[in-house]
């Protein structure tokens, strides 16, 4: 990587992180906030919640006001460089309406239960409807590569895709209950699907990536102290961009969902958990592994910790087994899975 990449990317991550930062002065006046009900909500005071918001502003505004930045100090003038840049944003999303649809989507469903408690089965059928709807525009793998052989049926990409889409964009939900444990897992996913992609998939590097991770530390700076919460408008938004981008990666199925086992396991196992004692999905609950960890007197932030240690090794692993290729990003995926259900079932046990 020359010197040049190297400071355009340290340069769009500290945009990023000083946008964020000037986004959430402003989100934390608009009143919308998180109050304690004294359940699942133990914290002491209404803490504000639209720092999934703080994070879009920072990234795009970043990303722009960089890319700007860069195209004058390439030698272009102003009109020139405004030109380029428009033809540039639109190269960029030619070909991306599903993409762009499930995620604004998502985020509009999620910011409209931040501000005004959306019903719940209603905005999980919009959900469903988006997710369906960006699979069938084209938002899928071209291939499910398995040892047996490749699955291109188109029926069986849409629907699995249509499911992914929707599964993890409601784990990052799901998984945001507790300081840092959800946006922080998440960088580390973006950073792992980042990697992957530009060596082994289709993208090329990119300063674009720094500008998202950027962002998301300053919101973290706040919200592991507890003063800020990413909100549905960020967990569903960015739960749908890492989804429709790891899509969109040209990455083996088994490697992202390597990336996102440490989301996978937790829900997946608490609803097969909270199926099997008829306790319904859609109601609130505190049965995710790490909310029994934190009413066992673990801290957010040791949580918090564990889960990132969990989401690097899924990084490191699925990058190791992507490079390996053949039927090693499958082996990798279901022992990795298999590990993590035991340790769930061991720790499910124990807390019993």
């Amino acid at each position: 990587m020359s010197a040049g990449l190297i400071i355009a990317s340290a340069a769009f991550a500290a945009l990023g992180f000083a946008f964020c930062l000037i986004a959430i002065a402003l989100v934390k006046r608009t009143g919308v906030v998180d109050a304690p009900d004294g359940d699942r909500k133990t914290q002491a005071v209404p803490v504000p919640r639209l720092g999934g918001v703080a994070i879009a502003l920072g990234a795009i505004l970043s990303s722009v006001i960089g890319f700007l930045i860069l195209i004058i100090s390439w030698g272009a003038g102003l009109g020139t460089g405004l030109t380029e840049f428009t033809a540039a944003i639109g190269d960029l999303l030619q070909g991306q309406e599903a993409l762009l649809l499930v995620v604004l989507g998502a985020f509009c469903l999620g910011l409209w239960d931040d501000v005004a408690t959306a019903n719940t089965k209603l905005k999980l059928a919009a959900l469903i409807g988006l997710c369906a709807t960006a699979a069938v525009l084209g938002l899928k793998p071209a291939a499910l590569f398995t040892p047996w052989g490749e699955i291109t049926i188109p029926a069986v990409l849409i629907i699995g895709s249509a499911a992914w889409l929707l599964v993890f964009t409601n784990s990052v939900n799901f998984i945001d209950g507790a300081n840092g444990i959800a946006i922080g897992s998440l960088a580390v996913m973006f950073t792992g699907l980042a990697i992957c992609g530009t060596v082994i998939g289709h993208w090329g590097y990119s300063v674009f990536w720094f500008a998202l991770l950027g962002a998301i530390a300053g919101f973290l700076l706040h919200n592991l102290r507890g003063t800020l919460y990413v909100g549905d408008a960020g967990a569903l938004g960015l739960g749908a961009l890492f989804a429709a981008l790891s899509l969109r990666s040209g990455l083996d199925i088994w490697t992202i969902a390597t990336l996102a086992l440490p989301f996978l396991v937790d829900v997946l196992m608490t609803l097969i958990w909270r199926a099997r004692h008829g306790r319904s999905w859609l109601q609130p609950h505190t049965d995710h592994a790490y909310q029994l960890l934190i009413a066992k007197g673990w801290t957010h932030l040791d949580a918090a910790i564990l889960y990132w240690g969990f989401s690097a090794t899924c990084a490191g692993m699925a990058y190791i087994a992507a490079q390996g290729g053949g039927a090693a990003p499958f082996a990798v995926f279901w022992g990795l899975c298999a590990a993590g259900i035991i340790l769930w079932i061991r720790h499910r046990r124990s807390a019993q």
